[in-house]
């Protein structure tokens, strides 16, 4: 089908390049790209003929002047890849003259409408990999499992390959890249030979890429192998520097991959990242399922109060108090690179600790027995924080 953009496409770039008046029809004979836009939405009747003969039909200005809607020139039927008459491209002028051009616009038009076809097929593919991926690492499926790996069957996945979840993390220290930005990046990895055709990858909302990663075992040093191999070819050192990698374990089925994501995002949210970690395993970090068996009751009554007495303490400071904390236990309490990383002073950083340790009534130290209380208190208000926050975008939604 050739649609209104499309046809007003090959209109423009034919005038711009070649200086002559050219109408685009419909399969109903019906203008719906010209240099003329009095023209659109007009009946064109020789365009009809074209169709209907699958031949190219030429008009001089006595013909023209009997019939409907035409001017003197050429009119050459467009025919897509299946051989189907989707339209006709028509040239304006004495036929004798527009005669070798009309064939040239004529090709123009149709390759224009392949890479038109061709980038739609490949947006269209894209967004179902995307809905799928989203959809397999949901928690709660809407879906039989059996449909699911028909699905991915039908997109090119074999659903009996063994695969983690891996989380790509970028600029540590500063807001997550624009979709834009982590589409290029997600680009740049798809080249490797290293990325195979059954690995599943997306750019997540949250601001990270996730891809579901194909691997040779499903033992721990099978998918570290795998895993580390994956990242040696795909990444360069430089990007190394301000990236962070969460990589779930391997569990069994199609929900297996909602359990290998949550693991990976667990990690990525618990904020429990060393200095000089790049790669952060489920089977070495359990801190996040810690985080998750903690009972609603214990938040309500222990978690909360504290975040409340925070809040109270800090005001509207208390955003860049937690962030400076969470900064502080990611740097190994270096006052100084957290000061560097924050763009701000040492002692802001000393004293926003001094404050919450005052506040919280118990030390914060390296190594403190103390610090996993207060980790959990930061991590639940990240967590709180970012559900008014979507919360908030949901009503602003709901608005416009």
């Amino acid at each position: 089908m050739l649609d209104k953009k499309i046809a007003q496409k090959i209109a423009d770039e034919v005038i711009n390049s070649l200086g002559y008046n050219i109408n685009v029809m419909n399969e109903n004979a019906i203008i719906i790209g010209s240099g003329s836009p009095e023209r659109i939405g007009t009946y064109h009747e020789i365009a009809m003929n074209a169709i209907c003969n699958r031949e190219i039909c030429e008009v001089n200005e006595e013909e023209a002047k009997k019939l409907q809607g035409v001017k003197s020139g050429i009119n050459l039927p467009i025919v897509d890849k299946k051989g189907i008459v989707i339209g006709v491209v028509g040239i304006t002028g004495d036929p004798d003259e527009v005669r070798n051009i009309g064939k040239l616009v004529k090709m123009a038009a149709e390759l224009i409408i392949e890479q038109q076809e061709s980038m739609n097929r490949f947006y269209s593919h894209r967004n179902d990999k995307e809905i799928f991926l989203n959809t397999i690492i949901s928690d709660q499926l809407t879906i039989s499992e059996e449909e699911i790996e028909k699905w991915g069957n039908r997109i090119g996945y074999d659903m009996e390959r063994y695969r983690v979840a891996l989380i790509i993390h970028f600029n540590l220290n500063q807001e997550p890249p624009e979709k834009g930005a982590l589409e290029k990046k997600l680009s740049a990895i798809k080249v490797s030979n290293a990325h195979l055709k059954q690995d599943i990858s997306s750019v997540m909302s949250g601001g990270y890429i996730l891809i579901l990663k194909t691997v040779k075992g499903t033992e721990p040093w099978e998918i570290e192998k795998s895993i580390n191999q994956y990242l040696e070819n795909v990444i360069t050192l430089e990007d190394k520097k301000n990236m962070r990698f969460f990589v779930g374990g391997y569990y069994q089925g199609i929900k297996g991959y909602a359990k290998s994501y949550g693991s990976a995002y667990g990690m990525y949210r618990s904020g429990i990242y060393q200095q000089n970690q790049l790669i952060y395993f489920e089977h070495y970090h359990y801190f996040w399922q810690l985080y998750n068996q903690i009972d609603k009751e214990t938040y309500a009554l222990v978690i909360e109060p504290y975040i409340e007495k925070i809040k109270t303490s800090f005001g509207k400071g208390t955003d860049d108090a937690m962030l400076t904390m969470r900064k502080m236990f990611e740097y190994h309490f270096h006052f100084e690179k957290v000061a560097e990383a924050l763009f701000i002073h040492k002692n802001t950083v000393i004293f926003r600790k001094k404050k919450m340790e005052e506040c919280l009534g118990f030390s914060l130290k390296c190594g403190g027995g103390k610090n996993l209380l207060f980790i959990i208190i930061l991590n639940h208000y990240e967590k709180l924080k970012k559900i008014k926050e979507l919360s908030q975008e949901s009503k602003i939604s709901q608005l416009l």
